[in-house]
């Protein structure tokens, strides 16, 4: 399994999210899905980029 790391860019300020799955596909539609659901409550623009990926066992 891999760790992918995504930085979210709100107005307030930045978070990270961690999302552990098997490849990229998986590990976006989770960041993609936690995103909306971000945007939908807070009604605010945020961005999303790739950090990184961490190999974990």
């Amino acid at each position: 399994m891999k760790e992918y790391i995504f930085v979210l860019e709100e107005p307030v300020g930045k978070r990270e999210i961690k999302i552990i799955a098997s490849g990229m596909m998986e590990a976006f539609k989770k960041a993609k899905e936690f995103r909306k659901n971000l945007v939908q409550e807070t009604k605010v623009k945020v961005d999303m980029i790739l950090k990184g990926v961490r190999y974990t066992d």
